[in-house]
């Protein structure tokens, strides 16, 4: 059975989803950038951009200079991951595995869904056509036998086309492609791409006449593969991501943040609401991760790994005030909080078979009887029987009272 995958992509995804926001940036230069600060690099150009030669990796001093009339935006993670979702959705019901890449960008394998949804081109087009009906997003196709052909192929077309590679035509496919189309990511690109100039070799079937012998000794341990992708042979699977077992609790800030004492009393009320859940599923939790958004759409993302695992707030706030002081490094307002705790795993002290809380759940007899602990455990019973709103800490209630600076 012949493999058939295919490579979904929205070219130039954030201005895609500015456009959406805003109608009259549709025929005007758009450019994406974390910061409109001189020296804060451009992440996605426009077309229209890029033709007045903004590309990505030039500076925004720079991009000024080359197109006054540039229409510098920040990217919007949560409108990317709002996208991201509807795209799952629509991918899951005929492809039974797919593999994001980054945002507005992924592979799925359709190989063996002939007889459920037909030909792997028509089912590709469908579901390019579902996705522009529910997201209003144009984006290309490209269906090959691996994912190597399908990504050359995605990357040869502009939105709303698609691109079917047949079983069999992949090297005359490809013969004719300039070496660098390949995707050498992982390779140290400028180092095979001087060698293959060296040699003369313009094209992939420049590269696919060489012999793979008389390869080696220029290209060394690359040889191998780059002879094997001139040929269209690519092997490597479509991987879903890795799901394991997480607990989290997040925050959109409005007005965004600054004040050092009010943003850790925000952190300890999300580490309760996450301890509160661990409790209530009986697992404990080994890694806590804190994630940080700040009002430039700058992202940091910091983990610290916790022995043994817990799920008491008393032994979690120490390593959150660490993972704090190593993420909140810029003088800047932060916009979101997203407290986690991974790792999740059933509590290793035996549990008492009468002893119950007064909402029922069981307490492990290892659980030592110190005041923070009882406490957390009576804060518990509160909350479940009157709301999460009935009892505060000292701490996460100053947290939340208006700033004096917004009245």
């Amino acid at each position: 059975m012949d493999r058939r995958i295919v490579c979904f992509q929205i070219p130039t995804f954030q201005v895609a989803l500015a456009r959406l926001a805003d109608p009259l940036l549709r025929h005007r230069p758009v450019a994406i950038a974390p910061s409109p600060t001189p020296r804060s690099l451009i992440a996605e150009a426009s077309s229209e951009a890029q033709r007045d030669g903004i590309l990505p990796g030039m500076t925004v001093g720079q991009a000024r200079r080359v197109c006054p009339a540039l229409a510098l935006l920040p990217p919007h993670p949560d409108r990317a991951r709002e996208a991201d979702h509807v795209l799952f959705q629509i991918v899951s019901r005929f492809a039974p595995v797919w593999e994001p890449v980054q945002p507005g960008h992924l592979f799925f394998d359709l190989t063996g869904t002939t007889r459920l949804f037909g030909l792997a081109c028509d089912t590709a087009a469908r579901i390019e056509r579902e996705v522009v009906q529910r997201s209003r997003l144009a984006g290309v196709t490209g269906v090959g036998s691996s994912k190597l052909v399908s990504r050359i192929a995605a990357t040869l077309i502009t939105p709303p086309q698609l691109c079917d590679v047949r079983p069999g035509s992949e090297e005359a496919f490809l013969a004719p492609l300039p070496v660098d189309t390949l995707p050498l990511g992982s390779f140290p690109a400028q180092t095979v791409l001087a060698l293959l100039d060296d040699l003369n070799l313009q094209t992939l079937g420049d590269v696919a006449e060489i012999p793979l012998a008389q390869l080696e000794p220029v290209l060394g341990r690359h040889a191998g593969l780059v002879h094997a992708w001139a040929h269209g042979i690519d092997s490597s699977p479509v991987l879903p991501p890795a799901k394991q077992p997480r607990a989290e609790s997040s925050l959109t800030l409005d007005p965004d943040e600054i004040d050092t004492d009010r943003l850790r009393g925000l952190l300890y009320g999300l580490l309760e609401h996450v301890c509160h859940d661990l409790r209530r599923q009986q697992r404990v939790g080994h890694c806590l991760t804190l994630y940080l958004q700040y009002r430039d759409a700058v992202e940091i993302f910091r983990s610290q790994h916790v022995t043994p695992g817990t799920w008491w707030e008393a032994d979690l706030a120490p390593y959150l005030s660490i993972l704090f002081a190593r993420c909140f490094r810029r003088r800047v307002r932060l916009r979101v909080l997203t407290v986690g705790v991974e790792g999740l795993a059933a509590p290793d002290g035996q549990l008492n078979l009468f002893d119950q809380h007064a909402d029922g759940d069981p307490v492990p007899v290892s659980v030592p009887s110190t005041r923070a602990r009882r406490l957390a455990l009576a804060i518990d019973r509160i909350r479940t029987r009157f709301g999460s709103q009935a009892i505060w800490r000292g701490k996460t209630h100053a947290a939340i009272r208006p700033s004096p600076r917004s009245l």
